[in-house]
C-alpha cells in the first residue's frame, strides 16, 4: 500500500469498535489452528495471484512473519491492489477485538474470501480461535461495514466496482471446506499425539529420575541401618545398665543420664522412621483390598491420632454419622495417606484451634470425598504447586514424601489426594477423593 493511501486513510479514520462485527459469519467460526490459517491464507493468496482476479483484498497481519510474507505475494499486482491495517493508530481502541485480530478480505469476480483470527492462544492443543467463510455475501458485507467506517472513496468505489460472479462459489466452497476439514484433522491429530508423547516422555523421566533416587535412597537407608541398630541397642543396654545401679548419692546425674539415652532412643527412632518412608515410597505399591465401611475407617482413624491432638491442645472433629458406604480398599494404606494429612493438619495449627474431618458424597457423583480442614499457617500459591512433588518439604525437617506417598496410595485404588484451597493464615482444605464401588461384605 502506497504512502498516499496510508495517509488518506489515517485522516478518514474514526474511533471505532471491531466487536461483533465478524458475528455473521458465527456458523463458520470454531476453534482453528494456526497452522490452518496459514494453509489457507496461502491457498488464496496463490490463486488471485495466479489468475489475476480483478478486485482488491484487505488485509492486517498483526506483523506476523509468515502471514506478512504471503501478503508480499499480492504486491505490485494492478488488478488487485492491496491495502495494509498493520498501523497502531489505524484502529485506536482501547480495548476489542480490534487490537488483536488479523484478518484477510479478498472480493475478486470469481473468489470472494474472509479470513479472520485472534493472535491470542488457548490451553487446547495450542488453538487459535478465529473463523472463515468463502461466501460472497458475507465477505462483502464486513469489506462494506470496514469500509464504511474508514470512509475512504477509493475503497468505496472498488467495492461498487467488483462484480461477484457467483458460479464459482459452490465450486469454490466445496474445494476449501475439504481443504479445511483435512488439514483440521490432520493438525488435530498430530497436536493430540505430540501432547501425549509429551506426557509419555515427561512420565518416562519422571519414572526414571525416582527409580534412580528410589534405588539409591534403599542403598543408603540399609547402609545407615546397621550402625544406627547398633547406636539404638547399645543406648538400651546402657539405659538398662543404669537404671539397675544404685547411685543415691548420683540421683540427679542418673535422672540426666537416663533422660539423655532416653533422647538418643528418640532420635534413632525417629531417623529409622525417615529411613522406612525412603524405602516404602521406592519399593512398588501392592494392595490388599477388602470391604470396608469408609465412615466408620474415618472415625477409627480420628480416635488413633486424637491423643496427639489432645497432647497439642488442638481439637479433632472426625465426621459425622452418615450412610453407610463400603469401599474395596486397602484400609492400612488408607490409613496411612489419611494420618499424613491429620498429621500435617497437626503441624500447621496452633492451641486452640480445631481441625475438622468430613465424608462427603453425592448420589450423582460417582465419588467419595474425605476433607480435612485447618485453620493453620496455610500455603502459599508458589508452595501449593509443589506439594505433591516428591522431596519437596515447606518444613525444617522430614522427606518431603508424605504428600508424594499419600497420592501415590490414593491413584492406586482409582483416586487422589488434592489441595482443594488454601489461604495464607487462614488455613488450608485438603482432600481424600475415592470412587465409589459400593460393595458390602458377604454375610
Amino acid at each position: 500500500m502506497t504512502e498516499r493511501r496510508v495517509s488518506d486513510l489515517k485522516q478518514g479514520i474514526k474511533k471505532i469498535q471491531l466487536d461483533g462485527l465478524f458475528g455473521h459469519l458465527c456458523s463458520s467460526t470454531g476453534m482453528y489452528s494456526r497452522e490452518t490459517f496459514q494453509s489457507l491464507y496461502s491457498c488464496i493468496t496463490r490463486m488471485v495471484r495466479d489468475y489475476r482476479m480483478p478486485g482488491f483484498v484487505m488485509t492486517r497481519t498483526l506483523d506476523d512473519e509468515a502471514f506478512e510474507t504471503m501478503a508480499h505475494a499480492l504486491d505490485d499486482i494492478p488488478e488487485l491492489p492491496l491495502f495494509r491495517f498493520n498501523q497502531p493508530d489505524l484502529f485506536p481502541v482501547d480495548s476489542g477485538i480490534c487490537d488483536q485480530t488479523g484478518f484477510l478480505m479478498v472480493l475478486t469476480n470469481r473468489l470472494c474470501a474472509t479470513l479472520y483470527w485472534s493472535a491470542a492462544t488457548h490451553a487446547t492443543y495450542r488453538m487459535y480461535e478465529g473463523g472463515w467463510t468463502f461466501h460472497p455475501g458475507d465477505t462483502r458485507t464486513l469489506a462494506g461495514h470496514l469500509i464504511t467506517h474508514l470512509q475512504t472513496p477509493e475503497l468505496e468505489t472498488l467495492l461498487k466496482e467488483t462484480p461477484v460472479d457467483r458460479r464459482y462459489d459452490d465450486k469454490l466452497n466445496m474445494l476449501i471446506t475439504s481443504l479445511v476439514h483435512g488439514l483440521e484433522n490432520r493438525n488435530r491429530e498430530l497436536t493430540v499425539a505430540l501432547d501425549q508423547v509429551q506426557i509419555l516422555n515427561k512420565r518416562n523421566v519422571d519414572t526414571e529420575r525416582l527409580a534412580a533416587i528410589g534405588q539409591l535412597s534403599s542403598v543408603i537407608a540399609h547402609e545407615i541401618r546397621n550402625p544406627l541398630g547398633l547406636i539404638d541397642l547399645y543406648a538400651k543396654l546402657t539405659e538398662d545398665h543404669l537404671g539397675q545401679l544404685n547411685l543415691t548419692a548420683d540421683s540427679d546425674k542418673k535422672a540426666l543420664l537416663l533422660k539423655n539415652l532416653s533422647l538418643i532412643r528418640q532420635a534413632t527412632g525417629s531417623l529409622e522412621g525417615i529411613l522406612s518412608e525412603l524405602t516404602n515410597y521406592s519399593r512398588p505399591l501392592q494392595l490388599n483390598t477388602q470391604p470396608v465401611e469408609l465412615y466408620q475407617l474415618v472415625r477409627d482413624i480420628c480416635d488413633f491420632y486424637q491423643p496427639s491432638y489432645q497432647e497439642q491442645k488442638i481439637t479433632l472433629i472426625g465426621p459425622e454419622n452418615g450412610p453407610s458406604e463400603w469401599l474395596i480398599l486397602d484400609a492400612d494404606k488408607l490409613r496411612q495417606a489419611m494420618l499424613n494429612l491429620l498429621k500435617n493438619a497437626l503441624e500447621a495449627s496452633k492451641p486452640g484451634m480445631q481441625v475438622n474431618v468430613q465424608v462427603e458424597t453425592n448420589p450423582l457423583d460417582s465419588q467419595l470425598w474425605v476433607k480435612v480442614s485447618d485453620q493453620g499457617i496455610g500455603i502459599t500459591p508458589q508452595n501449593s504447586q509443589k506439594l505433591f512433588t516428591p522431596y519437596f518439604s515447606t518444613k525444617g525437617s522430614g522427606t518431603g514424601l508424605g504428600l508424594a506417598h499419600s497420592r501415590k496410595i490414593l491413584q492406586a485404588h482409582g483416586g487422589s489426594v488434592e489441595l482443594l484451597s488454601s489461604i495464607p493464615g487462614q488455613g488450608s482444605v485438603f482432600a481424600i477423593i475415592l470412587p465409589k464401588t459400593n460393595q458390602e461384605p458377604v454375610s
